[in-house]
């Protein structure tokens, strides 16, 4: 799937509502996780220092503490999420339709002044 291909909007709302629809207990762990690398991310000064960062601070370390976990098994439920995620992203955005509305004529009242129109169906 090249997610380049689609508005990156779009994109981030399938991602976001694809995690909405995980397990409670594999979401809270995956945003748990991406909230971690986030702040490590807005830490790091260069993507050396990022690296450095996910090491010495690791996300999944934090995890395991946090939901009080092992290691292996914080591993296991992000690499679950992970396939999750992305099969249903694939299956979502093979879904996707988009309808050429351009020449529909909306009542005088509702005119919209665009050059094209799409529709998003899901």
């Amino acid at each position: 799937m090249d997610m380049n291909l689609i508005n990156p909007i779009l994109v981030e709302f399938l991602y976001r509502s694809t995690i909405e629809s995980l397990p409670s207990t594999m979401r809270e762990i995956y945003r748990f996780i991406e909230c971690e690398e986030d702040e490590l991310e807005r830490m790091a000064v260069n993507e050396s220092h990022f690296i450095k960062l996910m090491n010495e601070k690791s996300p999944i370390r934090k995890a395991a503490e946090h939901f009080s976990l092992k290691v292996p098994h914080i591993k296991a439920v992000i690499n679950q999420a992970q396939g999750e995620i992305d099969r249903t992203m694939i299956e979502r955005y093979k879904r996707i339709k988009w309808i050429d509305m351009t020449d529909y004529k909306p009542a005088a009242k509702n005119k919209i002044k665009s050059k094209w129109s799409f529709v998003f169906v899901n």
